[in-house]
């Protein structure tokens, strides 16, 4: 059926019939995709000791959760929804999945699918539901997310009332999302109490009006900084205005949430015109001197267009003779051929200066397992911030005992910035330091130790050795994973664009040590601690969750079914 699909496309090359088919074979390959992954979890629970496994704190699911989101390169929990998917078409809606084989339903219409019957728990009226889904999807037109869910949720209704997913009042639908833009800022867009809303509120003005009447930032810009010195437990906004005779009072240091941020020195340092510019911009007090991507857009578009109207003249034998230097519109001599327009620099060149005659760009830093900040928002933040230096170990020897000093896992964590698993974005703070080779076979040294959050270092534990998952490091931080089926999984440090003086190499391993590790991995168990255990079993923890929101629903139809009842 797939190779018909992919034939299909050679008939329509261009145009709309072309995207059509291959959007079918996209969708059939999708399809085919999940299967893989429902093919796996079946695999690994017929698998020995797989009931016990069951009730592992890192159980069947994670493992192969963890399994397909480093085959994908995607996060655990993104991993996890796919196989939550997949495991819908395969034990509950097999006639959905066979439509979808054949490419005639994309994957976000069967993941709505998947979300909206969750709830169905008889399997009459769940074999019901999928048959005449199946069958409607073949003739339905093209419809939206919400027009689909309307006609979902409405054969739902039909065979088992009680398990539409009915959206409940405000109050269980309150959430907070923190989304970086990757410019140095971030939106922050949730749903709180209306008390709690109402105190936040009255808090970020008192806060925003403790600075004196000097300080360059809007009342909006300060309210919006408020948010840090109220995460600080502060109880005045560091003030900017950057006067002798400043009236306000400066924050006092308290215990806080504490954010990492990685930054090179000459960030700090800098103090040219340039970074004052750039620093005023933050508040609108001077134009923002940053690239604007418009204007370059433009020009490169000019520039391109001028390169094809030279190229039509030398074809045309148009030429005059050229003079030794030529001057455009304005009197300017143009850039030399050799120059290098904006669009066409790396980052690195980006922020190379090569006029010796103007400051360099400031680098950016970075929020350890967060998004990159450039430099004057870093140096914003540097005001009312804890700076500590982190050290290249170099040729450091091996520290003497199981746990790193603090000096050797801030370098770690600054080197790796996130857990180092295929896929993974946990940030290094919050991760465990796993001795790659295990202790004390394995030293306690910088080639030897990387960043792992606790739920993959639970599965390099208690899911790897011989048939499991195994890593090897080099001294430049660089991992090499092999996975259970022997497919291997390459990740670099994360400080390696912004920072890549962190991994410069530091002492390799002994050849011995490598060896005694690999004997040692072949002739034992991986550990001889026990994994942690849940209180109950993921299947247990679902069927509860859907029961709860089948009693949630319970008002609902009852209150329907009673309008629907004729009166006498």
């Amino acid at each position: 059926m797939f190779d018909s699909l992919v034939a299909d496309t050679t008939h329509h090359r261009t145009g709309g019939g072309a995207v059509a088919a291959w959007a079918r074979v996209e969708s059939a390959a999708s399809a085919r995709r999940l299967a893989a992954m429902a093919d796996l979890l079946e695999a690994r629970r017929a698998g020995a000791d797989s009931d016990n496994r069951e009730q592992w704190y890192l159980d069947n699911w994670a493992a192969v959760a963890a399994e397909i989101g480093a085959a994908q390169n995607t996060t655990p929990d993104a991993a996890g929804a796919q196989l939550l998917i997949a495991h819908a078409l395969r034990t509950r809606l097999p006639h959905v999945g066979a439509v979808f084989a054949q490419g005639l339903l994309t994957y976000a219409t069967v993941s709505t699918i998947a979300y909206r019957t969750f709830a169905i728990t008889d399997p009459t009226a769940l074999a019901a539901v999928d048959a005449e889904i199946a069958a409607a999807l073949r003739t339905w037109p093209p419809m939206s997310k919400r027009k689909l869910t309307v006609a979902i949720d409405a054969i739902v209704e039909t065979h088992d009332p009680y398990a539409v997913r009915r959206s409940q009042v405000t109050a269980r639908s309150r959430y907070l999302d923190v989304d970086a833009d990757g410019n140095g800022c971030a939106t922050l867009l949730g749903v709180l109490l209306a008390t709690d809303a109402a105190a936040l509120d009255t808090r970020l003005n008192a806060l925003a009006d403790t600075t004196c009447p000097a300080d360059p930032r809007t009342k909006n810009q300060r309210r919006a900084d408020a948010v840090g010195a109220l995460l600080a437990g502060t109880d005045h906004l560091p003030c900017l205005c950057a006067t002798q005779d400043c009236t306000a009072t400066p924050p006092a240091p308290t215990p806080s949430t504490v954010v990492y941020v990685v930054v090179n020195d000459d960030t700090l340092d800098d103090t040219t015109p340039a970074d004052a510019s750039q620093d005023a911009a933050l508040d609108g007090t001077t134009p923002d001197t940053s690239i604007d991507l418009i204007a370059l857009r433009r020009d490169r578009d000019a520039h391109h267009a001028a390169q094809q109207q030279t190229a039509q003249r030398e074809t045309a034998h148009q030429q005059a003779e050229a003079p030794t230097t030529s001057t455009t519109a304005t009197g300017e001599t143009p850039a030399s051929s050799t120059e290098k327009h904006p669009w066409e620099r790396s980052l690195q060149e980006m922020l190379t200066n090569d006029d010796p005659g103007q400051p360099a760009a400031t680098r950016p830093g970075q929020i350890i397992g967060g998004p990159y900040l450039p430099g004057a928002i870093t140096r914003r933040i540097a005001l009312t911030a804890t700076i500590r230096r982190v050290i290249h170990p170099r040729d450091t020897p091996p520290e003497p005992r199981y746990t790193p000093s603090a000096k050797l896992a801030a370098f770690v964590r600054c080197r790796d910035l996130t857990c180092r698993f295929p896929g993974c974005d946990v940030p290094a703070t919050g991760c465990d330091l796993d001795h790659t080779i295990p202790h004390p076979t394995g030293p306690t040294q910088a080639s030897n130790l990387k960043a792992l959050c606790r739920r993959h270092h639970l599965l390099k534990t208690f899911w790897g050795g011989a048939g499991g998952w195994r890593d090897r490091q080099l001294p430049d931080g660089t991992v090499v994973w092999t996975g259970p089926d022997q497919s291997t999984y390459t990740t670099t440090p994360g400080s390696r664009l912004l920072f890549p003086a962190l991994c410069h190499p530091t002492a390799p391993l002994d050849p011995a040590i490598h060896q005694a590790a690999a004997a040692a991995r072949d002739a034992t168990p991986t550990s001889t601690l026990p994994m942690p255990t849940r209180q109950h079993t993921r299947t247990h923890d679902r069927t509860q969750r859907i029961h709860h929101e089948r009693t949630l629903n319970a008002p609902h139809v009852e209150r329907w079914q009673r309008k629907a009842t004729p009166t006498c």
